[in-house]
């Protein structure tokens, strides 16, 4: 009798386990819409790694606005109807945040990555606590840390700046930049570029065949510009213009130096804001995420062929491409 009664009390303790292991399996299960504004980086692919390796089993529906803003205000209208179906909408960059907020208004929880300023782009109240159903990470990194590190490796006077004026982290990054000019006392000449090739490559041509004189340049963190990275590095590379890079496509793509931030970190870092709020805090009580260890970045072969030396007490503490 008394193994018959135990028996039944652990075959119901393995069954309760099972179905524990089960409501929690269910309960994992995330449907999360990715809305990206020039494809999948490295901060996607970090999201999806940290979210795995926390336990939740995701599935993803990737929107790509192609850096068109009437194909984003396009797709998102018509993903408008389907919201409800999705437990995070994950977006990346400042301009398809931006958007994204203003449509969702709180419908569904946002996720935002890879945004620099969420405070001054409106997407966010303050980094502590964003006023809403939101929250996400910032890639900034104080432009005064990048012209300073790259002051102790080459000397400029002149520095020309790449942005693109319609996307707002790369304005702020100019602005940033003029002041930065004023206290280390450099002048800044615009190289207006806005996402259109033709425009792009006529910069590039003028400091080639030095219409404009610069003695640097600075490619703000710029998608349109990421996108022409390989271009852009390999185009000043053979000028033997100097290079500082706020992203590191640049630094891999042929621009001299930088300092970046890990874009698979920041990846993780929004999938640890996603398992915090299925533990139960609101996404408005989680703060902002911000970039940890920016660190220092150069290309060997572009530094080797503008014959700089390098310090060795930077090289110990650099990370070096090729």
């Amino acid at each position: 009798m008394k193994n018959t009664v135990f028996r039944l009390l652990l075959l119901t303790l393995v069954i309760l386990l099972v179905l524990s292991h089960s409501l929690l399996a269910e309960n994992k299960r995330l449907n999360i819409a990715m809305i990206l504004w020039r494809g999948e980086t490295r901060a996607e692919s970090g999201f999806k790694d940290a979210l795995k390796e926390y336990g939740y089993a995701a599935e993803y529906v990737i929107i790509n606005a192609d850096q068109d803003i009437k194909k984003l205000g396009r797709l998102l209208s018509q993903l408008k109807p389907e919201f409800d179906e999705f437990d995070y909408l994950y977006t990346f960059g400042t301009t398809v945040s931006r958007r994204t907020r203003v449509i969702v208004n709180d419908k569904v929880p946002q996720i935002f990555n890879v945004v620099t300023d969420p405070v001054g782009a409106g997407i966010v109240q303050s980094m502590q606590s964003s006023g809403g159903n939101i929250s996400g990470v910032s890639d900034a990194i104080p432009v005064s840390m990048q012209i300073k590190s790259a002051l102790e490796i080459i000397s400029f006077n002149t520095l020309g700046i790449f942005f693109n004026p319609r996307e707002k982290n790369s304005m702020i990054a100019r602005k940033e930049l003029y002041t930065v000019a004023q206290d280390l006392d450099f002048e800044v000449i615009d190289l207006r570029s806005p996402p259109a090739q033709k425009m792009l490559q006529e910069n590039l041509q003028k400091l080639i065949d030095k219409s404009i004189l610069v003695d640097a340049v600075y490619l703000s963190p710029a998608s349109f510009l990421v996108s022409n990275a390989k271009l852009m590095g390999s185009q000043l590379r053979a000028a033997k213009i100097m290079s500082i890079g706020a992203v590191k496509n640049f630094i891999e793509n042929g621009v001299l130096i930088g300092v970046v931030v890990d874009y698979y970190q920041l990846g993780r870092s929004a999938a640890k804001i996603v398992d915090r709020h299925q533990q139960g805090e609101k996404l408005q009580n989680i703060p902002v995420a911000k970039a940890e260890e920016p660190y220092l970045i150069i290309n060997k072969t572009t530094s080797d062929l503008l014959n700089i030396k390098i310090p060795e007490a930077i090289l110990k503490k650099a990370t070096l491409v090729e």
